[in-house]
């Protein structure tokens, strides 16, 4: 195996109201409970473009960050295991994994060398490229957490759910019916595979139309075109009756009509804040959700430990993947695509180690 150098290429945004520049920074050592990892893919994600619009110093209590800037915020990685701090029992030296970054300089994804806690890393499969596996971490998380959290009011949690990894959790939903808003989407995708393995009989999913036969392959059982009419479509599908539950996986705020869809005492979920002026009557709720098992670490540890079994046998399967050239160099432009709704039934990623040395 390579020696690990000392330093490293990095992606950051150096402060408020300023972009994303290449930095040279130290190649972190894995403390306990803790392994290095060799990025062999950094996947991209719509929040890493949002990031450039928001003061993070507000936010540095809220998530418990050491500091605000220079901010490094990617979240998606898959590479080779190089080092392996004490304590570590699960994990060795070259094994290949994926795992969901922090926002945190040594924990980001967006460099070469990321440190992980083992409990927040998984195995992946031999047949499974690295591309392939930088497109699971947050998107799935954010699919498991918002499925399986128990709601907290006011507005946080998730729809509590039977988490996938629980022994008795496979068609436990059988005969129910659930609704995803942004099918095609990464975080979509996931929340259709589980829904399906849960056990619901009745999968809907709005998409575009070119999706439909992909994500009937995942497990949906009716895809909506969402240019068409959509209320009138999912009353055919489910008649006058409302659904009990609801997932938007898109990246926009919920309506009112989206609300509305939901039956007396249902529960709608969303992958962004929900938005002040939305009525809720007859014991509808809505519920937003941050996939990230640095905040739900208790979910997210059991959620990794299962993870290589349904890898390996093909129960969820990673996103389509778009690699782009230039490595870290090359995420500001991808972003851009992203930002610009460029992006579309497949995920962005790079590899870090195809970084120019001048740019």
């Amino acid at each position: 195996m390579t020696p690990v150098p000392e330093t490293q290429k990095a992606l950051a945004i150096p402060g408020p109201e300023e972009s994303y520049e290449l930095i040279q920074r130290t190649v972190p050592r894995p403390g306990h409970g803790e392994v290095l990892i060799k990025l062999e893919a950094t996947g991209l994600n719509p929040a890493e473009w949002k990031f450039l619009g928001i003061d993070l110093r507000a936010l540095v209590d809220v998530w418990g960050l050491s500091k605000a800037y220079p901010a490094f915020v990617g979240q998606d990685g898959a590479g080779i295991v190089v080092d392996v701090g004490e304590g570590v029992v699960s994990i060795d030296k070259g094994d290949r994994v994926t795992l969901q970054g922090w926002l945190e300089e040594n924990y980001t994804t967006y460099q070469e060398y990321a440190l992980a806690p083992e409990g927040f890393i998984a195995k992946i499969p031999s047949s499974m490229s690295f591309l392939q596996a930088a497109s699971l971490p947050s998107a799935l998380v954010t699919a498991a957490i918002g499925l399986a959290v128990p709601f907290s009011p006011p507005s946080s949690g998730g729809l509590g759910l039977k988490g996938f990894w629980e022994a008795d959790a496979e068609g436990y939903y059988k005969g129910q019916t659930i609704l995803i808003f942004g099918g095609s989407s990464s975080v979509g995708q996931f929340v259709i595979q589980i829904a399906s393995y849960i056990g619901f009989s009745t999968i809907i999913t709005t998409s575009s139309v070119k999706h439909a036969d992909f994500l009937r392959g995942l497990g949906a059982t009716h895809v909506v075109d969402r240019n068409g009419d959509v209320a009138a479509e999912l009353k055919k599908i489910h008649g006058d009756n409302g659904f009990k539950y609801i997932y938007d996986a898109v990246h926009a705020p919920i309506s009112q009509t989206e609300v509305d869809f939901l039956a007396p005492g249902g529960m709608l979920l969303s992958i962004l804040s929900i938005p002040g002026d939305v009525e809720f009557a007859d014991d509808r709720k809505a519920v937003a959700v941050w996939g990230s098992v640095h905040l739900h670490k208790d979910v997210g540890r059991k959620m990794f430990a299962t993870l290589p079994e349904f890898l390996e046998k093909g129960i969820i399967k990673p996103n389509r993947v778009e690699k782009v050239s230039d490595g870290l160099a090359g995420i500001r432009e991808a972003l851009k695509r992203l930002e610009t709704g460029q992006v579309s039934g497949h995920k962005l990623a790079v590899n870090p180690a195809e970084t120019p040395d001048v740019v």
